[in-house]
């Protein structure tokens, strides 16, 4: 079929079918017959447009937590008692192997090092982090979808991501914190982990 004869598909919903000519009639006569171009008639654009309207917000408001919070595992930002419970979410993450290795404790003490905490309450941390944590606990003090994602930023920049034990414990991490598919997706490309 040629354009001429059959009309693109965008043409047949937006701006409307040419008119066929009578099969008696000749072909050149049909054309000067019919100067004026078709009418445009919508079509689905309307639909069209709602749909993508919708798949635009869906995208905003699901990557929307990236302009509230670009360092989710920054703790300059964090307040005391923010600060606590992401320092006690990575020993827990550090001890679900069932170990604290000194790498783990390292990346602990320089994520506590940027806090805006005092010395004394650095140090009373710091003694915490030996401590096994009970991760029901401190899911339990989570109360916010910032704090559950912070959450699970930290842990997962605690631990070693090529652990297969670590890898089950950041799953069943990000199921008991209820994070959504997308977050979690986009959380473990940004710590450079492929689950």
């Amino acid at each position: 079929m040629t354009q001429a004869s059959s009309p693109g598909l965008l043409k047949r919903l937006f701006a409307g079918a040419p008119k066929a000519p009578a099969p008696d009639a000749a072909p050149d006569a049909a054309l000067a017959a019919d100067p004026a171009p078709p009418k445009s008639r919508l079509g689905h654009e309307p639909a069209l447009h709602a749909m993508l309207g919708r798949q635009i917000l869906d995208a905003h408001l699901r990557n929307r937590h990236q302009l509230l919070d670009r360092a989710p595992t920054d703790f300059r930002t964090a307040d005391a008692d923010e600060t606590h419970l992401l320092v006690l979410a990575m020993s827990a993450a550090a001890q679900a192997d069932g170990e604290l290795d000194a790498i783990e404790r390292g990346r602990i003490r320089s994520r506590l090092g940027t806090s805006s905490l005092d010395e004394e309450a650095r140090s009373r941390l710091e003694q915490l982090v030996d401590e096994p944590q009970c991760l029901e606990e401190l899911v339990r003090r989570i109360d916010t979808p910032r704090l559950a994602a912070r959450f699970y930023a930290v842990s997962l920049a605690t631990v070693n991501k090529n652990a297969p034990i670590n890898r089950s414990y950041l799953r069943y991490l990000a199921q008991r914190l209820g994070l959504p598919a997308d977050l979690v997706v986009r959380l473990n490309r940004q710590m450079g982990l492929r689950l």
